[in-house]
């Protein structure tokens, strides 16, 4: 997971006026009914299943799942809803797109556009997991937001929180967001209630911060709504 310099949420405007409040430490397991609601949130490696998490994506169509660019590397497993050795699915990927502005930029251009989606070998029925809906609207990217992902201290189950509090103005290229993250966590997703459903408004990057590290997530933009649109034409032409 990439670490940037404080200096960094300057740069980027990030950083509210006054002292910014951190939900301090890894982000905590889910108890058991909870993961097993949340079965379209996996590991993603390079590695086939049976490894430990290196990063969080999430199903968003059939074939498709969203994660971060720097997790996209070689050919990368998703496995959806890994607990302890069971999981729901396990895909292989056959083709990673990254955003097209990642690929060629440095330093903070790169960071800002560290969001892929990697297209799977064969779709995931709906039937056994529900894919998690997309919004690009700004305004939905306010107040306590949902965080979800794996990470290195407790790699076999899924951990959360739902008051991870919005720290930057929504429409910044870079959401910076009240909860620590640690490895494992980029690529997973920022989630928000709409209605009766959960729709994802943002993907973990990385963080930033010493002592009270802040996530740092890409919001879903013009790219990322195409190629997902994209997918879900394709599983209603299947």
């Amino acid at each position: 997971m990439p670490t940037l310099r404080t200096a960094l949420c300057l740069l980027f405007g990030l950083l509210a006026l006054g002292p910014a409040p951190v939900q301090a430490g890894p982000l905590p397991a889910l108890g058991l009914k909870e993961r097993q609601g949340w079965v379209a949130v996996g590991l993603v490696n390079s590695a086939g299943y049976r490894t430990r998490a290196s990063c969080t994506g999430t199903l968003i169509a059939p074939d498709l799942v969203v994660t971060a660019a720097h997790c996209a590397g070689g050919t990368p497993h998703f496995v959806a809803g890994w607990d302890r050795g069971s999981f729901a699915a396990h895909r292989r990927s056959v083709e990673a797109l990254l955003h097209p502005n990642y690929q060629g930029a440095d330093g903070n251009d790169r960071f800002r556009h560290d969001i892929a989606v990697l297209r799977l070998d064969e779709p995931i029925a709906t039937r056994n997991i529900l894919p998690v809906p997309l919004s690009d609207q700004a305004a939905l990217r306010v107040g306590a937001l949902t965080v979800l992902g794996y990470h290195r201290k407790r790699p076999h189950v899924l951990n959360g929180r739902a008051d991870c509090p919005t720290l930057s103005d929504p429409r910044q290229p870079v959401l910076l967001l009240g909860c620590e993250v640690i490895s494992g966590n980029s690529g997973g997703p920022v989630l928000v209630p709409v209605g009766d459903a959960w729709t994802l408004v943002a993907v973990v990057a990385g963080r930033v911060g010493g002592d009270a590290p802040r996530a740092l997530a890409v919001p879903v933009d013009d790219w990322l709504m195409d190629q997902w649109r994209a997918a879900m034409d394709r599983a209603a032409a299947r």
